[in-house]
């Protein structure tokens, strides 16, 4: 059987990161071809969310409304697959494509098809709860009929493979290519020069370890933390950023700091590999198994609680050469092993072997 040489992806365009996975897919010599994928509610299904939950009596009336964009979804999917004829499709997450689309697929063109799961697949997690009854079961209903599921977290590889699934441990990575080393001007480095910043969305667990932050020149940027005003302290909450102030934060800050949303039982976010890739520090809530992808103390420094936490970082910002080696090791290991273009390679491996 020939070399395979198109994929059809199926990636949420979250800040860029079906654009990275796609150009890693070019990197390791095969074409890829995005189909529109839809990483955002529209208002009108956010609407019939929120009532769903606040009137229980109407919820059956109303959530049959939800599925009617996925099935028009569905539909250009297939019409995706017919015109671009793919030797492969790669679909991550998964949430709006239906079981039986899966299946029509590979019944007609006999095409594998493989599943990436960058967050809580089962929606078992603490915080996992703002999505609809369709989304929430389609890869549950349908991961069988992938013919392999990469998962960025050992513990939800574990919770598939109980299912009868073929899967495997993929972590994520960054695109050395956005998440780069850049020089500031003075004016950015007066603008950015926090000695603790924070890049993300809120959640219980981040608001907490901010809030400990007390007497630092903290910086937070990111979606939604309007919705805990309240409960912030020291008003320490900057605006959103994406894109290249992103970067920015990284390079002005003495510490980036990462904390893991709850579905991250084992597993690191891309902001784990994005920060030292930039070239700057960081400093993360330990996860079991980071011992395999960083020297903890040489290219990462990790906290267990949050008494340690604040420790670490007065040692950290009175020591600023040890910031910056840690911070140039961390970035040479994030080249030479945790790229998007690595983690392809892996997948395209499998699919060797598989053909």
């Amino acid at each position: 059987m020939s070399s395979p040489k198109k994929v059809l992806l199926s990636i949420p365009p979250y800040y860029g990161i079906d654009i990275s996975i796609a150009r890693a897919f070019e990197k390791n010599g095969i074409d890829p071809v995005l189909a529109r994928c839809r990483y955002q509610p529209y208002f009108w299904e956010r609407t019939i969310r929120l009532l769903s939950n606040k009137m229980p009596p109407l919820k059956r009336l109303i959530q049959p409304l939800l599925k009617i964009p996925l099935v028009l979804e569905n539909g250009e999917f297939i019409k995706a697959a017919e015109r671009s004829k793919p030797d492969f499709i790669f679909i991550v997450k998964g949430d709006t494509l239906f079981p039986q689309t899966i299946r029509h697929l590979k019944g007609k063109y006999h095409t594998p098809c493989l599943s990436y799961q960058w967050d809580d697949p089962l929606y078992s997690s603490a915080g996992q709860n703002g999505i609809d009854v369709y989304r929430r079961k389609n890869f549950e209903y349908g991961m069988h009929d992938y013919d392999h599921v990469f998962v960025f977290d050992k513990y939800h590889v574990a919770e598939i493979k109980k299912r009868g699934v073929d899967a495997s441990y993929l972590p994520l990575a960054t695109d050395e290519d956005v998440y780069r080393p850049i020089d500031l001007s003075d004016e950015e480095r007066d603008e950015y020069g926090f000695d603790i910043c924070f890049v993300g969305m809120p959640n219980d667990n981040r608001v907490e370890a901010l809030n400990r932050l007390n007497g630092f020149n903290v910086g937070v940027f990111g979606d939604f933390w309007e919705r805990y005003l309240l409960k912030m302290p020291v008003r320490y909450f900057r605006g959103k950023a994406n894109g290249r102030r992103v970067i920015k934060i990284y390079r002005g800050s003495k510490i980036a700091l990462n904390i893991h949303h709850p579905q991250s039982v084992h597993g690191l976010n891309t902001r784990a590999f994005d920060i030292p890739s930039c070239g700057a520090f960081q400093i993360m809530d330990y996860k079991e198994g980071v011992e395999e992808l960083f020297d903890i103390g040489q290219e990462i420094v990790c906290y267990h609680g949050l008494e340690e936490l604040n420790d670490l970082v007065r040692f950290y910002l009175s020591h600023p050469e040890i910031r910056s080696r840690i911070a140039e090791k961390g970035r040479q290991r994030v080249g030479q092993e945790h790229t998007w273009h690595h983690r392809i390679a892996k997948v395209m491996s499998f699919i060797y072997e598989l053909r």
